[in-house]
């Protein structure tokens, strides 16, 4: 009360304050929650919109259900070769050397006498798939194959066919295909006729003149040819055969060497040679002038090596065309007139003129969109175009009479318009309104129309409407294919916008001061607003709308995004009241308005500014010249006196503004990334000079490191120098080893890593100071930059360092300077702000993102064009890997994007503190304890059990205390009486409260006699303390897990109460999904034996729920562990952890030998030994924390003397140095001699202790990939139609691999399993959360069909489920019915994936061989008895594989023709007879079990 008035508070203000208090907590606390939700919301909202990308660019063109067209001509080749040379460009292959002599002279010669000639136009994307998919299919690549894969990984549509396509492979009658390992299997891999092979990966090094890969292709054919094999003579001989030779040398060189480059320009003549030596070759083994000839390639490639853009240079092929049903060249005819107005695929116009080089002016050049190809080897080979084509047949290409011609485009046409019809038809059945392509309303009367055209022979007229058919018919295509395009994009946008307003709402009412002037401006209009109705309105609307989406079929996403729009819009009509007020409020501010639409104008500018930037490179070097000028005058007449920050502002500016006119194909220049390194160290002195001397400055105050501790790790920036050093030279050497043609170096590729991982990690041990901090992860990531780079990039890591410096400056210098300057806030807003001790955000700090805005887009485009991938240089990574490999070529790639891109994020700084002490818990709770000590009694907050022993519930802002306590005297006489142990066997029947800690490996334990007493006699007031109305207790931490953490608390023998009732709690608490109770003790006795610490430490959760805090001025902790002490006491043992705290200092101990020799020594070193008093029952714990905050702050140090061996040994001396066991006394008592020696051992135990709780989740990361390479064993089996089980029961020497994955995984299963089954029931069900529930599911359906044909490959043995099998394996299988988890798909959806399927029953091959048996014994049976028992157990078995295949819950794979089911089928058949029937037998005797993989098989 008097320090009240002291301060001129009245009781009326102080109880004011309290309340404004709790006001303000509870403020923060909703605002913390609702943000942890705007989070979440946001990332769910960006990820469904980011989806919509799919959704309208990347949705597949390809539709199923159209017959192909037969055409009605007749072929002019019997067989076709597709000579496709990857990475080719047109120019390259056209132009003459620099000797004026053509590169590929066979194939000119070709173009001059036999063929004809052109250039075919890819469409970006520019890749190797998409570009074959084109050639070889005729339509350009299914986008949607980028998301999908039957393994659901990443990407791995581009490895596979997800959406089975038709090609001219599939209406060949057999192909012949030889090249590269990513392309050849895309075709052929699944299709039965055709004969191919591939080179291992391997071979595609970019450090090696890849030329060898186009000889290897052909060497494979000639030996096709030259071979003795007659079953692959029979197969050439045939009508419609194509041969495919992949020529991938031009591509791997001109990756790795660029295109003007010796080496690629030499391979086009190896690859002229290869097609000379494929003509001769066939022509010599036929000779009968019936085989086509097409040559092209699948993209070009640019001046810097890469491709995938639509730059000329990536899309401008070169096409040849010779042999059977080709034309012959035809001279240029200069009156032909040109339509203008076509344009290509890639945008490039009609007939432009060929480039004089080439030479070949004289000679009529047929350019073609890629796709035309497909149909133009189908015409030629006289087979139906690829039903998903949508090329047009280059007439120029063609020699036929003028009715074959009309009947070729005529095929062509009706190819494309039954894409057409059937994308209508789909549309159509689906859509409430529908709108038609009204130009192709009534195609019917246009074919007929042609047909009577033909009949007349008016071929003319009949050919000109072919082609306005087919031109319409792909308008259609187009016109179905964006059908949804307003209705998504409108949607999208609206969404993106609400997430804005939304976003500003949000900052509006919860960081500035506008919600507390809108409010005492307008208390009556702003009360608590009534958003029922809206919200009723906003979700019946986004219920109508996807009901309509429902009724159309539409796909899931749909719903989401227009779910999430809709919910967005709600969101803000539901603030509608306070948007009218934020209306009046600016509407009366003219001056305010006027400032928020300037701020407004100069935002968009700004943003419009980076959009722009996406395509113009050169607008960021404006901006920073324009932004050094602005910033330094700004800083220049700010700052009253001399200061070198304007200038470093202005030419750390003007320095970055060079590097966006750099070009973005960066030329090699190595000796420039070696200077950089040297730069990037000389940048990185100087920051260290100004971190260890910048002090005098006060702009540099706040971001230098001023602790005078020593750092942790005073080598750690010559560490990291070095490293940057180091990188420099490899960068020399890696290089030097690239260009001599040699291979990279095994030795420096290894180098390269190491040191590009181990940099990046050397910043986590930096100082705590903001430019340390920035310093050292600029010199962390400089390493790697510096290996990914090839010129001057590596000087731009340089240069945006030094802007975010700067940026970094500015903002210091600008705080400073406001903060001297006089607020010019009205003196209520102050008084606002002051009130709630924030500070709100003003219009002004807009600036600070657009700024953070600026830097993040110019970290991307600083060195090319983000919005390309092509535009960045895959020879960057040629330092870490040379051999092709996609994936982590391309990550390497995006790495090195982030990299600077992190370098922007990650300036600021983090500032360390002592968790513990500086949380204030341990302040909170000891007050609470003494608020318990003085506290009168009161029944509504405390309840008095008897005199001596009481509790308060203590709420607070953020938690709730629970304060238990007991009399000094009351402690004295409990300590002293009882001393001894009571068992749970006696307590069992009496008071079985506690039960629940034993388990199988723990049978019984022991609570300290005067704890369990005092529990026992106040059972029934702590019963309702547990539920009592309105504490946060019980029933919130049962069902919420609490929002409010709870805080148990208590001294001495009160402390023993609250570490019994918060067991009590923890065991009431379902599982580890509840938030736990917390127990902080005060100087607490022991509470148990080892049997109490090992039942605790089992639950491995609570154990971490207990902290235990022991001074050394107190002997209350130390009774029951003192050496003189009779050895009954000495049972007693630690749990929990343990703050051991003196005046000097203190230490956390977990390991319970390492806290009860701590304790020991604490006793031994203390002289007051004796039986506690009532004096020494309080200690003043608040004034050690106290005294404990100080030392934090005052950075004390320890001497430490004598020989220290090593850091762990120094580190158990400070701790007990921390606990007042002096050095010098450590090393003369002898009681000491072994206790470092000893302590050492326990720590080291404890962390491999730690290491292993781990374990299992580590280990379950690693059986990941045993599974891959089961699964991949299962696919290996599939192929050679055996099966995965029938192939390892017959395994051989090539499947030992398996054996040993089987036994490693079988060995980590058991073990976790027996591990969970001795864990008490609530711990144990841990092991039924979805990751192991799944992983062990897959894992007993994976491998235990191993188990059971080891178990039935033994002659004799039956009866496996229940003689053979496992018993983890029915541990899994109960914890999975009784987990209540859907762990299977549904039907519908299992049918979509049906090839995929893992068999659900992991017995199910069990039940087969019983089948088998069952047949085996029927055959020979003498007994009418056991003759109907084995027909009956053959019946059932027949109806367990019906209902397994009606709810597709078996793999396709027992359907292959070696397995063992059907082994049984056709047994089972034979002994049944064709006269028995049943839904079974009638599915394998139709063979409709084929259409199973499929999804296909439907079973009434």
């Amino acid at each position: 009360m008097g320090g009240r008035r002291i301060l001129g508070l009245t009781d009326v203000e102080a109880i004011n304050g309290k309340a404004k208090a709790k006001s303000k907590a509870k403020t923060q606390l909703r605002l913390k929650r609702e943000e942890r939700w705007l989070v979440i919301l946001g990332v769910i909202l960006h990820a469904v919109y980011m989806l919509s990308i799919f959704d309208i660019y990347f949705k597949t063109p390809i539709v199923h259900g159209m017959d192909p067209v037969t055409p009605r001509f007749n072929a002019p080749a019997k067989r076709l070769v597709l000579l496709v040379a990857d990475g080719l460009r047109a120019d390259k292959f056209f132009e003459p050397d620099l000797e004026g002599n053509y590169r590929a002279p066979f194939l000119r010669s070709v173009i001059k006498n036999q063929g004809r000639w052109g250039v075919s136009h890819a469409r970006p994307p520019t890749e190797s798939r998409p570009g074959h998919v084109s050639i070889i299919a005729g339509f350009y690549e299914d986008p949607s194959a980028v998301t999908k894969g039957k393994d659901s990984v990443a990407f791995a549509g581009w490895k596979a066919n997800p959406v089975e396509f038709d090609s001219v492979f599939n209406r060949s009658q057999h192909t012949f295909a030889f090249g590269s390992p990513d392309i050849v299997p895309l075709f052929c891999g699944a299709l039965r006729h055709s004969t191919w092979n591939t080179y291992p990966h391997e071979f595609e090094d970019f450090a090696t003149d890849a030329s060898f890969l186009d000889e290897w292709s052909f060497e494979q054919f000639q030996s096709l040819l030259n071979g003795s094999n007659e079953d692959s003579k029979e197969l050439l001989l045939q009508d419609n055969i194509v041969i495919f030779l992949h020529l991938l040398g031009c591509d791997s060189n001109g990756h790795a060497h660029r295109p003007f480059s010796s080496i690629y320009l030499n391979n086009v003549r190896v690859v002229d040679h290869v097609a000379k030596r494929v003509y001769n070759l066939l022509e010599d083994y036929f000779k009968d002038n019936l085989t086509a000839y097409i040559f092209t390639a699948d993209h070009g490639m640019s001046d810097k090596g890469s491709h995938g853009d639509g730059h000329p240079s990536n899309t401008d092929t070169p096409l040849v065309a010779w042999g059977a049903g080709v034309k012959y060249p035809n001279p240029v005819n200069h009156n032909k007139r040109s339509d203008n107005n076509f344009h290509f695929i890639d945008e490039h116009a009609h007939d432009m003129p060929t480039p004089i080089e080439w030479g070949l002016n004289d000679i009529e050049r047929v350019d073609v969109n890629q796709a035309d190809i497909a149909p133009l080897m189908s015409t030629l080979l006289g087979l139906p175009c690829p039903v998903n084509s949508v090329g047009n047949l280059p007439l120029g290409y063609i020699n036929f009479v003028e009715a074959e011609e009309v009947e070729a485009v005529l095929a062509n046409t009706k190819q494309i318009l039954n894409q057409f019809l059937q994308k209508s038809k789909i549309k159509q059945s689906n859509s409430f309104y529908f709108k038609p392509f009204k130009p192709l309303a009534h195609c019917s009367l246009l074919l007929d129309q042609i047909e009577d055209l033909i009949s007349a022979r008016d071929y003319e007229a009949a050919m000109k409407l072919s082609q306005h058919l087919r031109s319409l018919a792909l308008e259609g295509l187009h016109y179905f294919q964006t059908y949804d395009w307003l209705m998504l994009m409108a949607v999208i946008t609206l969404g993106y916008i609400g997430w804005i307003i939304f976003l500003v709402l949000h900052v509006l009412q919860s960081y500035t001061s506008l919600p507390g002037d809108i409010f005492r401006k307008e208390q009556s209009s702003l009360q608590k607003q009534k958003t029922g109705k809206v919200y009723v309105c906003g979700f019946l609307l986004m219920g109508m709308i996807c009901f309509k989406l429902l009724m159309e079929h539409s796909p899931a996403l749909y719903h989401a995004y227009i779910a999430m729009t809709v919910f967005l819009w709600t969101q803000i009509v539901s603030e509608h009241r306070f948007l009218i007020a934020l209306w009046r409020y600016f509407s009366g501010r003219k001056y305010k308005f006027v400032e928020l639409l300037a701020t407004s104008a100069v935002s968009v500018l700004i943003l419009e500014f980076l959009v722009n930037s996406f395509i113009e490179r050169k607008l960021y070097t404006w901006c920073f010249l324009m932004v050094g000028v602005i910033a330094a005058s700004y800083l220049y007449y700010k700052i009253p006196w001399r200061s070198g920050i304007p200038l470093f502002v202005c030419v750390a500016c003007w320095l970055l503004s060079i590097f966006t006119l750099m070009p973005a194909e960066i030329p090699d220049n190595n000796h420039l990334v070696i200077a950089s390194g040297a730069t990037i160290i000389i940048i990185g002195i100087a920051a260290r000079w100004l971190d260890l001397h910048g002090e005098g400055n006060k702009y540099w105050l706040s971001i230098c490191n001023h602790e005078t501790r020593k750092p942790k790790f005073p080598m750690l920036f010559h560490l990291q120098a070095l490293l940057v050093g180091l990188s420099s030279v490899m960068v020399f050497l890696s290089t030097s080893h690239r260009t001599q043609k040699q291979e990279l170096h095994a030795l420096h590729q290894l180098i390269n890593w190491f040191i590009a991982g181990f940099s990046m990690v050397l910043p986590l041990f930096s100082e705590v100071g903001l430019l340390a901090r920035l310093n050292s992860i600029f010199l962390g990531f400089a390493p790697a930059f510096l290996l990914l780079s090839i010129g001057y990039e590596a000087l731009f890591y340089s240069a945006l360092a030094l802007v975010l410096m700067a940026w970094i400056l500015f903002e210091n210098t600008h705080f400073y300077l406001n903060k001297v300057k006089k607020s010019s806030t009205s003196i209520r807003n102050l008084e606002f702000i002051l009130e709630n001790e924030v500070r709100y955000l003003q219009l002004s700090d807009v600036r600070i993102p657009l700024v953070f805005m600026v830097l993040f887009n110019v970290a991307f485009f600083g060195t090319g064009n983000f919005a390309s991938i092509a535009s960045f240089e895959i020879s960057s990574v040629y330092r870490f890997i040379t051999i092709f490999s996609p994936f982590l070529m391309a990550a390497l790639l995006i790495f090195k994007l982030f990299i600077p891109f992190m370098l922007v994020i990650f300036c600021s700084g983090l500032e360390l503190a002592s968790f513990v002490v500086n949380s204030d818990l341990l302040q909170h709770s000891w007050d609470a304890i003494l608020k318990t000590y003085d506290a009168e009694a009161n029944p509504n907050e405390q309840q008095s059990f008897p005199p001596s022993v009481k509790y308060k519930v203590c709420p607070q802002a953020n938690f709730t205390i629970i304060a238990f306590v007991t009399s000094p005297p009351c402690t004295k006489q409990h300590l002293e009486e009882g001393k001894e142990l009571v068992s749970s066997l006696e307590l069992k029947d009496t008071f079985p409260v506690f039960e629940f800690l034993c388990t199988k490996r723990n049978s019984s334990f022991s609570l300290h006699r005067a704890a369990i007493n005092c529990f026992v006699s106040f059972h029934d007031q702590l019963l309702e303390l547990k539920a009592q109305p309105g504490l946060i207790l019980y029933d919130d931490l049962m069902q919420h897990g609490s929002a409010y953490p709870l805080i148990i608390t208590g001294n001495s023998l009160g402390a023993s109460i609250a570490s019994l009732f918060t067991l009590w709690l923890l065991e009431t608490l379902n599982g580890a999904d509840a938030k736990h109770p917390l127990c902080i003790t005060f100087g607490a006795p022991f509470l148990g034996d080892n049997g109490l610490q090992k039942a605790i430490v089992e639950h491995s959760i609570w154990n971490s729920c207990f902290l235990h805090v022991a001074a050394n001025q107190d002997p209350v902790p130390r009774l029951f562990i003192s050496p003189h002490l009779p050895s009954q006491t000495n049972a007693y043992k630690p749990f929990g952890t343990y703050f051991l705290c003196s005046e000097m200092g203190s230490t956390c101990l977990e390991d319970p030998e390492a806290i009860s020799q701590s304790l020991v020594a604490m006793d031994l070193q203390n002289t007051r030994n004796q039986q506690p008093s009532e004096e020494f029952l309080m200690v003043g714990y608040g004034r050690i924390i106290e005294r404990l905050k100080s030392r934090i702050l005052l950075n004390g140090t320890s001497q430490l003397g004598g020989v220290i061996r090593h850091s762990l040994e120094a580190g158990i001396s400070l701790q007990l140095e921390a606990i007042g066991v002096e050095r010098a006394q450590q090393q003369e008592n002898r009681n000491f001699a072994g206790l470092i020696e000893k302590m050492e051992k326990w720590e080291q135990a404890c962390m491999l202790s730690k290491r292993r709780v781990g374990d299992a989740s580590i280990k379950l990361s690693e059986i990941k990939l045993r599974m891959a390479q089961l699964e991949w064993y299962k696919k290996l089996a599939k192929v050679e139609e055996i099966g995965y089980y029938d192939r390892y029961k017959n395994k051989g020497k090539s499947d030992q691999d398996v054996t040993r994955y089987k036994k490693f995984l079988t060995s980590y299963w058991e073990k976790l399993v027996n591990e969970a089954e001795e864990k008490p029931h609530k711990e144990r069900v841990s092991l039924s959360r979805t990751r192991w529930l799944l992983g062990g599911t897959n894992y007993r359906r994976m491998v235990e069909p191993l188990d059971i044909a080891d178990y039935y490959k033994e002659n004799g043995l039956r009866d496996y489920k229940t003689k053979g099998r496992s018993q983890h394996y029915k541990t899994l299988e109960n914890m999975l019915a009784e987990s209540n988890k859907i762990v299977n798909s549904s039907v519908e959806l299992k049918k979509q994936n049906a090839d995929a399927i893992l068999t659900e029953d992991s017995c199910f091959w069990a039940h087969v061989e019983e089948a088998l048996v069952s047949c085996r014994l029927l055959k020979n049976v003498n007994s009418i008895d056991v003759e109907r028992a084995l027909r009956e157990n053959l019946i059932q078995f027949e109806e367990y594989i019906l209902k397994m295949i009606k709810t597709y819950a078996v793999s396709p794979e027992i359907f292959l023709p070696k397995s063992s089911f059907m082994r049984w089928w056709r047994e089972y058949d034979q002994i049944t007879g064709h006269s028995y029937n049943s839904p079974l037998t009638v599915i394998m005797r139709n063979s409709s079990y084929r259409d199973y993989a499929n999804g296909l098989l439907v079973i009434t």
